[in-house]
């Protein structure tokens, strides 16, 4: 199961801020790596929403690939960044 934190939630709320209503990120893997886009539920998709609005949108192959993972926000020399970190 992936789960996400709500640090996680909050970054991805103000991210959304200027997209239409009904658009959150959705996460793929391709050549395995992890990308990060806009776009609209599909069947099938595990969704993660706050006070009704969609913010993440999991296929679920790539909940395979993501699977016992935890999105979190983490500090790096660029600045904040979404990334996936295995539990300890």
């Amino acid at each position: 199961m992936v789960k996400v934190t709500e640090t996680a939630l909050l970054r991805l709320k103000r991210k959304l801020e200027q997209q239409p209503d009904g658009v959150a990120v959705r996460i793929t893997v391709e050549d395995g790596h992890v990308q990060f886009r806009p776009d609209t539920k599909q069947k099938g998709d595990l969704v993660f929403a706050r006070s009704g609005q969609l913010l993440l949108l999991v296929g679920l192959e790539t909940a395979k690939h993501i699977a016992n993972r935890t999105l979190g926000v983490v500090k790096t020399a660029a600045g904040d960044r979404l990334r996936f970190v295995r539990p300890a």
